[in-house]
């Protein structure tokens, strides 16, 4: 199952990428997520570094630990599931789009729901998470191009 969605930001890619790959934001643009922190700390960000995320969703809360596959500066951070609930790689992307940036989130696994339940689950749970990530860019969007306003 892979879910992909986009939005256009007007903001260059460099600004873009520099907030999404500040763990301390996830929480800010991303509805579900309670926490997110790397594990270690003081590690140089780029391929194996460690991070923890918490989120929420339909009231329950299920922990994280992720590790970056894939990390190309000011264009890509990829992560997958090391410890959770699902197996889960992840991609934030940022590529450079008229006078600001298209930013990308991907997300892909075998099944958000296991057994026969899953079936039925498993298109309306990719689904929401689909309409989740619609928003979530909207949010993002609306924070950055905020920024731009009070930064002049």
């Amino acid at each position: 199952m892979r879910i992909e969605e986009s939005i256009i930001i007007d903001r260059p890619p460099e600004e873009v990428f520099e907030f999404l790959a500040l763990r301390s934001n996830d929480p800010v643009w991303m509805a579900s997520v309670v926490e997110s922190d790397w594990i270690e700390r003081d590690a140089p960000l780029g391929v194996g570094r460690r991070g923890r995320m918490v989120q929420k969703i339909f009231g329950r809360r299920s922990e994280y630990i992720d590790e970056v596959t894939e990390y190309q500066p000011g264009r890509r951070i990829a992560h997958r599931t090391v410890e959770g609930p699902i197996q889960l790689n992840t991609a934030c992307i940022t590529e450079p789009a008229g006078g600001g940036t298209r930013v990308t989130v991907l997300a892909e696994t075998e099944k958000f729901v296991d057994g026969v339940f899953g079936r039925v689950a498993n298109p309306l749970v990719a689904k929401l998470v689909r309409r989740s990530f619609k928003a979530d860019l909207a949010k993002l969007k609306r924070i950055l191009q905020s920024e731009t306003q009070t930064v002049g």
